[in-house]
C-alpha cells in the first residue's frame, strides 16, 4: 500500500474513532449497562486506538442492543401516551374552567401530532407541567393548591423563570381562541403558509407581540371570507332585484298596453254607434229609395272599415300582450333558478358547517344539536338514551410509523365502519382527533354492551395494511345511559370516564354501566 493511501486511511480511522467517541457520549444515560460498555469503548478508541479491544466491546454492545426491549422511538411513543393520559385526567378536573379546558384540549391535539425527535418531548412536558401548575394555583377540585413563593420572581416546576404572560388571563383567553380559530381554518386551508407558520409559532410559544400579530392575520382572513361571502350574497341579491325589476316593468307595460287597448276599443265602439245612428237618420229622412240605398251603402262601408280597424287593433294588442307575458314567464323562470341555486348554496353551507371535512361524519356542532333534540324527546317521552364514546387505540403510533396520510385513511375507514354498524335512529359524530361519540336511543344497556362488543370485535378483525405491513386497529369504548338526575354534561363525563378505564385496563375493551367499577 502506498504511503499516501496509508496516511489517508489513518486519518479516516482517527476521524471515525473521534465520531464514535462523541456519539457514544451524546447518548449517555440510555442504559447503565450500555453506558458502562460505551465508556470502555471510548477508552479503547481514545488516544492511540486499540482496535482489538474495541472490537470486543463492540461485540458486547451488539448483544446488549439486540436484547434491549425498549427503543428510543418506543420510549417516545410510550412517554407521549403517558402525557396524553395525564392531560386527559387534567381535562376532567378543569372541565368547569373553559379557559383551562380549552388549553388542555389544544395540548391534547398537539400530543396527537407526530413527535419528530425525543427532544421535542421536553416542550410537551414543559407545557403539561405549566397547565398543571396553573390548575394548582387556581385550587381546582381534585388538585391540592401549592404555596406561593416568597420572592416576587415566578418560577416553573423546573426552577426556571417564567414569563408573567403565563398567568395573564387575557393572554390565555386570546391564546385559546386563536388555537380554536387556527384549528378551524386549517381544515379549510391546509396549504396556507401563513396558517402553518402561526400554528408552528403557537406550538413553540408566543410572546404578546407575536400573539397580537397572529390575531391580526386571522382577523384579516375572517374579514376576507366575510367579504367574499357578502360579495357572493350581494351579487345574488342584486341579480334577484334586477329580475324582479324587469318583471315589474313587464307588468307595468302589460297594464299600460291593456289600458291603451281598452281606450281604442271604447273609441271604436263609439264610432260604430255613430255609424249606426247615421243609418237611422238616413232611413228616417230619406225621401227616395235610391237616396236611402246610397246613404246606407256609405254608412255600411264606414261601419265595415271601423270593424276591420278595431279587429286589427285587437290582434296587435293580443300579440303585444302575449309577447309581454312570454317575457315575464322567462324572467320568472330565471328568477326561480337563481333562487333555487342560492337556496342550494345556503343548504350546502349549513351542511358543511355541521360535517367533519375528513371523515364526512357529523361534527361536534351537529352532535350538540342532535343531543339537544334527543334529550328533549327523552325527557318528554321517557324511554332510554345512551351516550357512547369511542377512541382508536394507539392512533398516534400509526401517524409516527406510517405518516399522516395513513392516519387520515385510518380515521376515514374506521368512521365509515362505525356508521355502517349503526341503525338509522342511532347517531355518530366525530368528537375530535381519533375520538367519536354515539347517541343510542331506546336500547337497554345489555343490548348496548353486546352491540358495542360486536363492533369492537369486527373492527379488530378488519384487515389494515400500511406500506406492505399488516396492522391491527382496535378501539376502546365507554357507554352510559341517562339517569333521572343526569345532565348532558354529566352523562358525557361518565362515558368518558368509562373510556379511560377501558384504556387503563389494556385497551380494545368496552366499559359500560354494567361493567364499570371506577
Amino acid at each position: 500500500m502506498e504511503a499516501k493511501q496509508l496516511q489517508t486511511l489513518k486519518q479516516n480511522n482517527t476521524l471515525l474513532c473521534q465520531f464514535i467517541v462523541k456519539l457514544s457520549a451524546f447518548y449517555e444515560g440510555f442504559s447503565d449497562k450500555i453506558d458502562a460498555e460505551l465508556k470502555i469503548l471510548r477508552g479503547h478508541l481514545s488516544g492511540t486506538p486499540n482496535f482489538s479491544l474495541a472490537a470486543v466491546s463492540i461485540e458486547k454492545l451488539n448483544k446488549s442492543l439486540q436484547h434491549q426491549e425498549i427503543t428510543l422511538r418506543k420510549y417516545s411513543v410510550d412517554t407521549v401516551s403517558s402525557l396524553e393520559d395525564a392531560m386527559k385526567q387534567l381535562q376532567k378536573i378543569v372541565f368547569e374552567d373553559n379557559e383551562l379546558k380549552g388549553l388542555t384540549t389544544q395540548e391534547l391535539i398537539k400530543l396527537n401530532q407526530p413527535v419528530t425527535d425525543i427532544f421535542s418531548i421536553y416542550k410537551l412536558y414543559a407545557k403539561a407541567i405549566a397547565l398543571h401548575r396553573i390548575a394548582l394555583n387556581k385550587e381546582m377540585v381534585g388538585l391540592s393548591p401549592v404555596a406561593a413563593p416568597d420572592n416576587d420572581a415566578k418560577s416553573d416546576a423546573s426552577g426556571q423563570a417564567r414569563s408573567v404572560k403565563d398567568d395573564n388571563p387575557h393572554y390565555r383567553s386570546i391564546l385559546v381562541e386563536l388555537n380554536h380559530l387556527i384549528a378551524s381554518y386549517a381544515q379549510k386551508k391546509p396549504d396556507d403558509q401563513q396558517l402553518n407558520d402561526i400554528k408552528k409559532r403557537l406550538d413553540e410559544g408566543m410572546d404578546e407581540d407575536q400573539l397580537l400579530k397572529s390575531c391580526v392575520v386571522i382577523l384579516r382572513m375572517i374579514v376576507q371570507d366575510a367579504m367574499s361571502e357578502a360579495s357572493l350574497t350581494g351579487k345574488v341579491i342584486q341579480s334577484l332585484h334586477r329580475s324582479l325589476g324587469e318583471v315589474s316593468n313587464d307588468v307595468n307595460s302589460t297594464i299600460e298596453s291593456s289600458q291603451s287597448q281598452f281606450e281604442q276599443r271604447r273609441a271604436g265602439n263609439e264610432q260604430l254607434i255613430r255609424h249606426i245612428s247615421h243609418i237611422e237618420e238616413a232611413v228616417s229622412e230619406s225621401q227616395s229609395f235610391e237616396r236611402l240605398k246610397e246613404q246606407t251603402q256609405i254608412c255600411v262601408k264606414e261601419l265595415a272599415n271601423t270593424l276591420s280597424e278595431q279587429q286589427d287593433n285587437d290582434k296587435e294588442g293580443q300579440e303585444k300582450l302575449l309577447a309581454l307575458l312570454s317575457a315575464m314567464q322567462s324572467r320568472i323562470d330565471t328568477l326561480q333558478q337563481q333562487t333555487s341555486i342560492y337556496k342550494k348554496k345556503i343548504a350546502e353551507q349549513a351542511m358543511q358547517s355541521r360535517t367533519d371535512a375528513l371523515t364526512r361524519l357529523p361534527n361536534r356542532q351537529a352532535y350538540n344539536e342532535r343531543l339537544e333534540t334527543a334529550y328533549s324527546n327523552y325527557k318528554a317521552n321517557g324511554g332510554s338514551l345512551a351516550v357512547a364514546v369511542v377512541d382508536i387505540d394507539f392512533f398516534k403510533s400509526i401517524n409516527d410509523r406510517f405518516g399522516h396520510a395513513a392516519g387520515d385513511k385510518t380515521l376515514q375507514v374506521v368512521s365509515k365502519f362505525l356508521k355502517q354498524n349503526l341503525s338509522d335512529n342511532e347517531f355518530i359524530a366525530r368528537w375530535g382527533g381519533e375520538e367519536f361519540v354515539m347517541l343510542l336511543p331506546d336500547m337497554p344497556m345489555q343490548d348496548i354492551d353486546k352491540k358495542l362488543n360486536e363492533i369492537r370485535t369486527k373492527l379488530a378483525a378488519m384487515p389494515f395494511k400500511f406500506k406492505q405491513e399488516k396492522v391491527k386497529i382496535t378501539a376502546s369504548f365507554g357507554a352510559t345511559c341517562f339517569g333521572e338526575k343526569d345532565s348532558t354534561e354529566s352523562v358525557f363525563e361518565r362515558a368518558d370516564e368509562y373510556l379511560y378505564k377501558a384504556k387503563r385496563d389494556g385497551r380494545n375493551l368496552v366499559v359500560t354501566d354494567l361493567s364499570a367499577d371506577l
